[in-house]
């Protein structure tokens, strides 16, 4: 059976407690736990509250299975800026200690992993420069970190924005630290065989994003409301035993957010026990 978390990031206008607790009280197995200015920022959030976090965690039950430390305002005000491929060496420094920062929070939570992505390649950087600099960001992170896996999540129109370069630069690294997020979604938008596509980087996956898509518009949906051939999805996911995380990502259903948690899971566990049937 596979499991299931929420990604925090469609409770982020309440109390992060209050969102950890809800998350656990609706059925799902773990929580992915979004950075951001309102619940947890990796530069802001001083140790001891971060601490907290953990405690009520340890207390409650709530297992945190990912931190995700793509934000869009992390940094500036400018989404995704700077970033790990920007041109000035200041400015990509600025977010090397920024992931530096958010796997040190991964550990003290206890999490397993932590995902994050490349930023657009902006004018006046070439797409060579632009590898070599993912290439290094990627290794000086990993040497900051012990058991922590760290998870490039492809996102559409991102310099790494399709499975098949994630996979070419984690060949490229060959640290088992250094893994897939993949993001079902992301996959539907971005790649001309989505379940090809998937099937092909399931064995480099180490964390799973899941929302639906229509007429592959990046906009995340409750899974059921789109396009996307869950019941092919799972068959891939049993036909490789993956047997990590799936966590629900919903950005834009912060109203909603009692239907997002309900239906998401009702619709996934629906899928998962026709496929373990």
């Amino acid at each position: 059976m596979l499991k299931f978390s929420f990604n925090s990031t469609t409770l982020r206008n309440m109390d992060i407690m209050e969102s950890l607790s809800l998350i656990h009280a609706y059925g799902y197995d773990g929580v992915e736990l979004s950075l951001n200015h309102s619940h947890l920022h990796p530069l802001h959030t001083p140790k001891p509250r971060v601490l907290e976090i953990r405690d009520f965690c340890s207390n409650h039950g709530i297992n945190i299975v990912c931190v995700a430390a793509g934000g869009d305002c992390l940094l500036s005000d400018i989404p995704y800026q700077p970033s790990l491929i920007a041109s000035e060496e200041s400015d990509r420094r600025k977010r090397i200690d920024l992931l530096k920062r958010s796997i040190e929070t991964a550990e003290i939570l206890g999490a397993p992993v932590l995902n994050f992505n490349s930023g657009f390649l902006l004018e006046g950087v070439s797409h060579a420069s632009a590898w070599d600099y993912m290439h290094e960001g990627v290794t000086e992170l990993l040497k900051h970190q012990r058991d922590l896996t760290l998870a490039l999540e492809p996102e559409p129109g991102f310099f790494i924005g399709t499975t098949t370069d994630a996979i070419k630069l984690i060949k490229e690294v060959g640290d088992p630290r250094f893994r897939l997020n993949l993001d079902i979604g992301h996959v539907n938008c971005s790649e001309d065989d989505c379940y090809d596509a998937i099937e092909r980087a399931i064995p480099f996956s180490r964390h799973i994003h899941i929302e639906d898509i229509k007429q592959r518009v990046h906009h995340h949906e409750i899974p059921g409301e789109g396009d996307i051939d869950f019941a092919r999805v799972f068959a891939i996911l049993h036909s490789f035993s993956y047997d990590h995380f799936v966590s629900v990502e919903l950005h834009h259903h912060t109203e909603m957010w009692q239907r997002a948690l309900k239906e998401s899971l009702e619709y996934l566990h629906q899928f998962e026990e026709v496929q373990a049937a």
